[in-house]
């Protein structure tokens, strides 16, 4: 569960971020994986120390460690991270190319140990070749084919996730779908959104809330399942010459939701590389998606407008972090997001819907 300065203040069941340096990274892989590392880089990440490790055989590893506040805190960590592990175990089953966790030495898919009086609860997963969707230049023919790969992926990790166990907790974090609304509207109340967003920005995802709350019912109303819930374009791989979807990374948010939460995520950030159109790369992920599973027109609807709203308050959130740990992926965040909160707050939602529902609706059998 994540927390933040606007959402769940004082939840103390959130990881406590370790800060580590690289050279104690490298140590502490040694003693819990037994990886002889011969380097390793910084990665971003919000409660946790993430860095790619490239050990003395020529191969890589993720790392991740995050910190634990007592020895209750600890298992309830534990058991979060091994479940989310089994997650990707599950994922991978199906052909899903998700990042497989390492055993530790003395087994489990999660060491714990003490380090500089602090409690650690650390994970060591495979590598995944590509890029960051993120970083993807493709041609246009290539863009497309890789937005309904990315669809495709996003139906099969619910199919695949439908006969998996549920998390031992109810996970509610600020990220989540159905709550969104409140989310963003707690952030513009801080005193860093009143500051930094424009009362036009302000007008605009006041605008494109109205349209997700419009559809409610359908939310609620429709299949719920388990999600990995985070299919951002920095936990999306590709091939960096063909646009093959080669990684998925990161379940850290995943949870219970509504099945077609998993192609509104993917599809807000499909949006964000396609400035000149991204009603068509959300058209494009919904095809993708639609060869897998049927969606019904009110869930294609809520598609395209809890996209809208998933990059406002990716917007929102990142402006006003702008000044946290994370500032420089804050506003990378920022830079990329706004844009497409302002055009899509501009586009009437029959627009947004007609292009959606007249290539998706309703494909699959």
């Amino acid at each position: 569960m994540k927390t933040s300065d606007f959402a769940t203040v004082g939840d103390r069941s959130a990881p406590v971020p370790p800060n580590l340096e690289l050279r104690q990274v490298a140590r502490i892989a040694a003693s819990t994986h037994g990886l002889d590392v011969r380097s390793a880089s910084a990665l971003g990440g919000e409660w946790a120390s993430n860095a790619r490790l490239d050990l003395s055989d020529g191969t890589s590893r993720m790392f991740k460690a995050v910190g634990a506040r007592d020895a209750h805190h600890a298992e309830q960590l534990r058991a979060r991270l091994e479940w989310r592990s089994s997650l990707a175990r599950t994922a991978a089953t199906v052909g899903i190319p998700a990042a497989l966790p390492e055993p530790c030495l003395v087994g489990g898919d999660v060491a714990i140990l003490e380090h500089d009086d602090s409690t650690l609860l650390v994970v060591v997963s495979e590598w995944m070749p590509g890029i960051p969707f993120a970083e993807y230049r493709p041609t246009p023919l290539n863009a497309a084919s890789t937005r309904r790969e990315i669809g495709r992926a996003a139906a099969a990790m619910v199919e695949a996730l439908s006969g998996h166990p549920g998390s031992q907790e109810d996970i509610q974090h600020e990220w989540a779908f159905e709550t969104m609304p409140e989310t963003i509207r707690g952030a513009l109340g801080t005193d860093a959104a009143r500051t930094r967003i424009s009362e036009t920005d302000r007008s605009c995802v006041e605008r494109l809330i109205s349209r997700f709350e419009g559809l409610h019912e359908v939310v609620l109303a429709a299949p719920h399942g388990l999600t990995h819930h985070d299919f951002n374009d920095f936990n999306l791989l590709v091939d960096p010459e063909t646009g093959h979807l080669t990684g998925v990374v990161d379940f850290d948010d995943a949870r219970l939701a509504p099945l077609m939460s998993e192609v509104s995520i993917a599809a807000a950030y499909a949006m964000l590389g396609a400035d000149a159109d991204p009603l068509a790369a959300l058209s494009d992920v919904v095809d993708g998606a639609s060869e897998v599973r049927a969606w019904s027109d009110d869930e294609v609807s809520a598609i395209f407008a809890g996209a809208a709203v998933r990059l406002c308050l990716n917007a929102v959130v990142w402006t006003v972090r702008s000044e946290g740990h994370n500032a420089s992926y804050g506003a990378a965040r920022m830079a990329r997001t706004w844009p497409i909160v302002r055009l899509l707050a501009a586009t009437g939602v029959e627009d947004g819907t007609e292009v959606v529902h007249g290539t998706s609706a309703g494909r699959a059998e």
